[in-house]
């Protein structure tokens, strides 16, 4: 650590490459790579953070880790750009570095916050875990939010880790990480107990998750998912089934508008294959390539033609409201072609689907278009007879922790239709399955994902894979519906635990602020 100290001063840029590099290495830990010693390299920046001279010495190194940390795990977003306009491929690695820094902010904010002039070093670590998580929280907001790479998310390598997402969810898993990850800085601080502390809640949480599982019936089991013409019946159950279609349309073709009928058609043939009738069949977002409203013969020859004559189907459409505003919407059908719901996204995703600020940065029409998505007023779940309450999660939605249900109207399943083909095969959909896997922990509630191009699968309320379509594979999943748990400690209370840990650790910071300093005052008396 000393020898970093001298290279820092003599050399700043090699101290800003080191952060930077050091924040890169701790993101392999997250998924879906799940190398979690990795991010023990954190403690390289925090180690300088928590000596820094000033705030804002301790706000440019932690940043710098930051910045690290979100452009190698938020990198594959610029890939969007080159989907449709690969012309664009120019702006790629500003559009990566720009987002990684506009993340990176938050890592800065929070180890300005937690410096103090008087504290001791293992008082500043103390308020940085505290502050980090409350900052990481608040993410989930700014500009409609983008809680992506949280660090909690590397509980997902276990699935007996993962269940402590029922008792305080993904903020809550991420300040145990973030602690863990600090627990070698404790001990070289002296602070044995604390960094022991901080190793074992993880590994007795994992305790408890293992025992958790082991105490449940064994996991539904899907019929194995169809890439062909062929198809495997069924489990025998009373459950309603569900079919997951997976059509691998290239983004570059979807709107093309010579080729909807052999998209539509592809579709159909997913949906009606097999000896299986679904009750319930789902389509990814944007599925249906065209507005409602112009197409109302050709959706409801499709819709018939999808489903049998008690089946229902779901599938994202766009559409347009009463003031001509684009939304993107969800359509529930009946087999006649009849609609018996509508879900509009109401969380969009900032920069894809509007500008914030956009008068400010015109700018950035160039990537985004000119035109703005409005956001729904409803989060209403969708009812389908057989199957009960549908929330809807279009694409984004799924990532926003304690935010994907009405607490006072639990649904009987979560469906999550995605179009994640603007990322290619990049890191971006795996790591999009694995929170949308979280969610279910969460909520204690059953969790179906149809993705254009992948990955569709299914989840049980404790997060156990029913089934999935791997990545870029054309094909269908037919699930028996799992039923939805006793809402969990999280379903219950939100954030509540995680707050309440940011709480304690906060107040363990100023106890030892303040026994040291009476130590301090005794020593001087005598």
């Amino acid at each position: 650590m000393q020898l970093l100290d001298k290279l820092r001063t003599k050399h700043r840029f090699l101290g800003v490459s080191i952060d930077v590099l050091s924040g890169a290495g701790a993101s392999l830990a997250l998924p879906p790579l799940f190398i979690l010693p990795a991010l023990f390299l954190l403690g390289i920046p925090v180690w300088q953070a928590i000596h820094a001279p000033s705030r804002l010495a301790a706000a440019r190194i932690f940043g710098a880790a930051g910045l690290g940390w979100f452009l190698a795990s938020t990198f594959w977003v610029s890939h969007a750009l080159i989907v449709e306009a690969s012309s664009l491929w120019v702006l790629t690695p500003f559009v990566a570095l720009a987002l990684a820094f506009i993340l990176a902010l938050f890592w800065a904010v929070a180890a300005a916050l937690s410096w103090t002039q008087n504290g001791s070093a293992v008082v500043r670590l103390l308020c940085l875990i505290a502050v980090f998580g409350v900052t990481e929280w608040s993410r989930s907001f700014v500009a409609t939010g983008f809680p992506w790479s949280l660090m909690g998310g590397l509980f997902a390598v276990h699935l007996g880790s993962l269940q402590m997402a029922s008792v305080m969810g993904v903020y809550g898993l991420t300040l145990l990480a973030f602690g863990a990850a600090m627990a070698p800085l404790f001990w070289i601080l002296s602070a044995r107990g604390l960094a022991l502390l901080l190793v074992m809640i993880p590994l007795l949480g994992t305790g408890w998750g293992v025992l958790r599982l082991d105490s449940q019936l064994p996991a539904p089991s899907a019929t194995a998912p169809s890439t062909d013409a062929s198809s495997a019946n069924a489990p025998s159950t009373n459950a309603p089934k569900a079919r997951l279609v997976q059509p691998v349309v290239p983004q570059n073709d979807k709107w093309n508008r010579q080729k909807r009928p052999a998209h539509l058609a592809s579709l159909i043939a997913l949906s009606q294959t097999g000896t299986n009738s679904p009750d319930f069949v789902i389509w990814p977002e944007t599925a249906f390539a065209g507005l409602p409203s112009q197409n109302r013969k050709l959706l409801a020859d499709t819709v018939r033609a999808a489903t049998h004559s008690d089946g229902f189907l779901l599938t994202g459409i766009p559409r347009f409201n009463a003031a001509s505003q684009p939304l993107n919407s969800a359509y529930l059908f009946d087999h006649q072609g009849g609609v018996r719901g509508v879900y509009d996204k109401h969380h969009l995703v900032p920069f894809g689907e509007y500008v914030p600020f956009r008068s400010w940065l015109p700018f950035l029409d160039i990537i985004a278009g000119p035109a703005d998505f409005v956001a729904g007023t409803q989060n209403r779940p969708l009812s389908v007879p057989g199957v009960g309450q549908v929330q809807m999660l279009i694409c984004y939605e799924v990532i926003f922790a304690g935010r994907v249900i009405d607490r006072q109207n639990r649904p009987d399943v979560m469906v999550n239709v995605t179009n994640d083909a603007w990322f290619g095969a990049t890191v971006g959909p795996w790591q999009h399955l694995y929170q949308a896997q979280m969610r279910a922990v969460e909520e204690g509630v059953p969790l179906l994902r149809a993705a254009n191009t992948g990955i569709s699968a299914a989840f049980d309320g404790f997060g156990r894979q029913l089934g999935s379509i791997p990545l870029g594979v054309r094909g269908y999943l037919d699930i028996p519906i799992p039923p939805v748990l006793t809402a969990p400690l999280f379903a219950r209370f939100g954030n509540a635990v995680f707050f309440a840990l940011c709480f304690f650790i906060g107040g363990s910071a100023w106890l030892v602020h303040v026994r040291r300093r009476q130590v301090n005052s005794s020593d001087a008396q005598a």
